[in-house]
């Protein structure tokens, strides 16, 4: 008797704790039978719902729903019937006074000591402001991909459409520096030697921004597996001129098969290695090209014997037009870089540097395996 004593205490001790848990949720948690019928509401049914509990038990389920979803409910019964559970099903539901409620719903089958099903336990999870703000971040992102888009789509026109006047612009400066190159006078050479070299970087910088929206405005597609020697070999014909009349001394070791667009991948190279040619010391440049797997992506190196950078420049080079020398110094647009961190931003890859000034610079940057 003592035995059995000590059992009944026990188990009233853990309905009352269980009460307690179910009573202090902050979920609504509801009893119905498999008619549908409200059988038990906790606090945080009424919280929720807005119906204390006289107000609601007794009733139907259907009560909670708005007139489009009452089909969702004989489904819902049919389904706890079969002994099925369904879980965190996102729909609609509605509150006493009128307001409709987005809520993540759990229910599952009850069943007795014999093991048939009696009713159904449903939790409710308010996600009203959750869905709200998931749905404001994604019209604002796609309203930020719009701006993106059309900004990227006017820097292409604008760049294309600046190319003519410009062209005239180059073409007649250099016909007056043949034509009367010498008889201006010192100043009046050195005013169109200021024009012509002002003509041929304006073409420079609009050539760099049209290359730079197209990487931007490349329709996504699944690009095929690519030989990374094959777009090497590419980039080094490019540069053909530039490593012969620098004595550059080039090495590779031992590239892999990647998935990105055979272009993207000879682009990156091309910029990376025409930087280590124009960033050189007073050394020819020595540069060396080798990649490495680390888990489902390659990281590709390309390390020179150049000036190097300073650490606390290394994050802003990869800016459109950021330069950290002038064009007397060295030649270019800040374009190059800005261009290489695009491109390996569309295939999911990431980029960077490790420099020190004056010891050489070793750049990298992930492509997918």
């Amino acid at each position: 008797m003592v035995h059995d004593s000590t059992n009944y205490d026990t188990t009233g001790e853990l309905h009352e704790r269980l009460a307690a848990i179910v009573e202090s949720s902050d979920d609504a948690i509801i009893g119905k039978s498999l008619e549908g019928t409200i059988q038990s509401w906790n606090s945080g049914a009424e919280r929720i719902f807005g119906y204390k509990v006289h107000e609601i038990v007794g009733k139907h389920i259907s009560t909670l729903a708005p007139p489009d979803r009452i089909d969702e409910i004989p489904v819902i019964l049919q389904r706890i019937a079969r002994g099925e559970r369904v879980e965190h099903y996102v729909t609609k539901r509605k509150t006493k006074d009128g307001r409709i409620l987005t809520v993540s719903l759990t229910i599952s089958p009850i069943r007795d000591a014999s093991g048939k099903i009696i009713g159904a336990s449903k939790i409710a999870r308010d996600i009203t402001e959750r869905e709200r703000d998931r749905r404001e971040l994604e019209e604002s992102n796609a309203a930020l991909a719009r701006a993106n888009l059309d900004l990227q789509h006017f820097a292409y026109s604008a760049s294309h459409d600046l190319r003519e006047p410009l062209r005239i612009v180059s073409t007649y400066s250099s016909m007056l520096k043949r034509k009367f190159g010498g008889q201006l006078g010192p100043t009046g050479d050195q005013y169109i030697h200021h024009i012509v070299e002002g003509a041929e970087r304006m073409q420079k910088l609009i050539d760099d921004l049209l290359a730079f929206t197209r990487v931007c405005m490349l329709e996504e597609s699944e690009p095929e597996p690519l030989d990374a020697n094959t777009a090497l070999e590419t980039a080094f014909k490019t540069l053909e001129a530039d490593i012969e009349e620098t004595s550059a001394h080039i090495t590779c070791g031992a590239l892999p098969c990647v998935r990105i667009h055979r272009f993207q991948l000879e682009q990156l190279f091309q910029n990376l290695i025409a930087n280590a040619i124009r960033y050189r010391s007073k050394q020819p440049p020595r540069i060396h090209v080798a990649a490495e797997q680390a888990g489902d992506h390659w990281v590709f190196s390309v390390q020179d014997n150049g000036i190097g950078i300073d650490p606390q420049y290394q994050e802003q080079i990869f800016e459109i037009f950021k330069r950290l020398h002038s064009s007397a110094e060295y030649p270019g647009t800040g374009m190059g870089l800005a261009i290489c961190q695009r491109i390996v931003q569309r295939v999911g890859g990431r980029i960077w540097v490790e420099s020190q000034a004056g010891r050489g610079s070793t750049f990298f940057f992930t492509v997918p395996a």
